[in-house]
């Protein structure tokens, strides 16, 4: 969990993992997020645990890449500050010392081996070039070395050498200028869609505002969509489960597709019996949880939960 130092750090500019968003490159977030986030208008992202355990590997990876590489791999303990005041760096690792021009190490672990190169290679997602190539252009490197624990079928390790490039580095950097300056600075959102992660995450008064009506009656119709597809999807799984009947193997008749019936055995922790047994205990670990719930409705039906 970040503490509220780096929460108001991380609004007041643009870092590295800010600008494959920027660029529309992230599967996961829209810049128009992003602008809510940095203008104040939603919480942070909680970190999981995939996010977690990514912290936790930074220091093994970059001992690792020290070991590969030969050389001393040193955490620089300041931002680096770009062109502009907006453009912050954080930097996992630096070759020899941590000053501006060394070469850099970013610390990568991923489990989709298929977006990596070869080993030695500058083959790296174009969501990384693009954060690194940041990285260099606001540390005044030359290159940066991609150290990353692949974990598909094992684990491998594998070092990818990326170099500056004037060309894609300036057009970064006009790119996330134009973001914050056109949007963040004016308040002024972006014409991307917010993500429906980011949306719950929206920091909201105790106040109302009129919104067009074409946005409900749009709602309402994709809604309808969604319903009959779902029904014409339980409809057909039905009739090929019953199809299936008692066996436990079906194969199509142009041997395209099959169909296996498997029964799936789970253990779990009875939260409620151990609850029951132990209150005292129980009464000690219990939290309180929140979630925005948001509700459609057309006056006078019964309200929806969207």
């Amino acid at each position: 969990m970040i503490t509220d130092k780096q929460e108001n750090d991380r609004r007041k500019g643009v870092g590295s993992s800010d600008v494959p968003v920027i660029l529309g490159l992230s599967p996961w977030s829209s810049a128009y997020d992003l602008w809510m986030f940095k203008t104040g208008k939603t919480t942070p992202i909680e970190e999981n645990s995939a996010m977690h355990l990514g912290t936790m590997l930074e220091e093994p990876v970059l001992r690792l890449a020290a070991e590969r590489l030969g050389q001393r791999v040193v955490r620089p303990s300041s931002t680096f500050v770009g062109c502009q005041p907006y453009c912050r760096a954080n930097i996992d690792g630096m070759i020899g010392v941590a000053k501006r021009g060394s070469p850099i190490v970013e610390a990568k672990t991923t489990g989709r081996a298929e977006q990596w190169g070869e080993d030695g290679s500058d083959e790296v997602p174009e969501s990384v070039r693009a954060q690194v190539m940041f990285q260099m252009a606001c540390a005044s490197s030359d290159v940066a070395h991609v150290a990353t624990l692949i974990g598909d079928h094992g684990l491998r390790f594998k070092m990818f050498r990326v170099a500056w490039d004037a060309d894609y580095g300036m057009y970064i950097m006009e790119r996330v200028q134009a973001f914050w300056e056109r949007h963040v600075l004016t308040d002024k959102p972006p014409a991307s869609m917010p993500t429906a992660d980011a949306v719950k995450r929206i920091i909201r008064n105790d106040t109302e505002t009129v919104i067009g009506s074409d946005l409900f009656i749009r709602e309402q119709a994709a809604k309808r969509v969604l319903a009959d597809a779902e029904a014409q999807y339980d409809e057909a799984r039905a009739a090929l489960h019953a199809a299936l009947g008692q066996h436990r193997k079906g194969t199509s008749t142009c041997g395209a597709f099959t169909i296996s019936a498997s029964t799936v055995e789970t253990e779990r922790f009875d939260t409620k019996q151990w609850c029951a047994d132990n209150p005292d205990a129980a009464q000690v670990y219990r939290v309180m949880a929140s979630h925005q719930r948001i509700t459609v409705r057309a006056k006078g039906a019964r309200k929806e939960s969207a």
